[in-house]
């Protein structure tokens, strides 16, 4: 499994990891698997260890490896991932996010989402704030996945490249993966027993707050995204929006992205007969609840 840090304390590593440790122990025990590996990327400025077993809790750990890289560079959490990918030897990689906590089942069951070879890609149930994408009842497809913890053929990565770093350093990274992924051939699926923490920040009235950084992103990607999967219409309009925004990073973003339209720079348009990319709303999937709901 492979985790990308940025401006992480090395106790919450630890937290982190001593949650995977129990997760892979159980997986192994069961069969789910027969070997793990754990490597740690770093975007930070500067490295939080030379040694990689610093970021393991006390005792005896089940990985056949340890590896912790640090990238002596923000590569993001897409440029990250696809840093590790290249140095990982697994024929399935799980993705995490380092303010996730596994719960004891997690990799077992994500390992059994596998269990039909046309699944390339299967996503953990996010707790205590779950995400409300929606998914079939019976086979778990989905639009796409979230990367805060997702398990991956390494053959899925192989045909997809991986993460788009050109595009997305963060937000949109996983959509479009996803997207790529199920052009591909591949199935998406959510698998709601594979339960995972994911430590969210929320505001006084209990919604979620995202950064400033998170915000950019996102709104970058509410354009790219549909411009990419054939849905130029839409991509003008949300830039349109972008421009008469109240707020100024929103017309800084809406700039730059009109500058790379100018100077024909965009992705060139996939998926021309909308076959995987779902536009609903202001999310890139139907949603089975809002937690604006009254």
């Amino acid at each position: 499994m492979q985790t990308v840090l940025f401006h992480n304390a090395r106790d919450d590593v630890v937290r982190f990891t001593s949650s995977v440790v129990a997760a892979c122990e159980h997986a192994l025990d069961g069969g789910a698997v027969c070997a793990t590996e754990l490597a740690i990327g770093d975007s930070s400025e500067h490295p939080l260890s030379d040694r990689a077993e610093d970021f393991l809790p006390d005792g005896p750990h089940p990985f056949s490896s340890v590896d912790y890289l640090h990238f002596g560079e923000n590569l993001g959490s897409a440029g990250g991932h696809n840093r590790l990918f290249q140095e990982s030897r697994a024929d399935i990689v799980l993705v995490m996010n380092p303010d996730t906590y596994a719960s004891p089942r997690l990799v077992t069951e994500l390992v059994r989402g596998l269990a039909d070879s046309s699944v390339g890609v299967v996503e953990a149930r996010q707790l205590p704030l779950e995400h409300p994408k929606a998914h079939d009842p019976v086979t778990g497809d989905t639009s796409w996945a979230s990367g805060s913890c997702v398990l991956v053929r390494a053959e899925v990565v192989a045909a997809t490249n991986g993460f788009d770093t050109e595009l997305f350093f963060l937000h949109g990274d996983d959509v479009d993966f996803s997207w790529r992924a199920r052009l591909a051939g591949w199935r998406v699926v959510h698998r709601p027993s594979a339960r995972v923490f994911h430590d969210k920040r929320l505001d006084d009235n209990g919604g979620l707050r995202p950064s400033e950084r998170e915000l950019e992103f996102s709104a970058r990607a509410h354009v790219l995204l549909p411009w990419r999967y054939s849905r130029r219409d839409l991509a003008l309009a949300r830039l349109a929006a972008l421009e008469s925004s109240p707020e100024r990073y929103q017309r800084r973003i809406a700039a730059e992205l009109r500058a790379k339209i100018d100077a024909g720079d965009m992705p060139e348009p996939i998926d021309p007969d909308h076959r995987v990319a779902q536009f609903v709303g202001n999310e890139y999937a139907a949603h089975r609840f809002s937690y604006s709901d009254p």
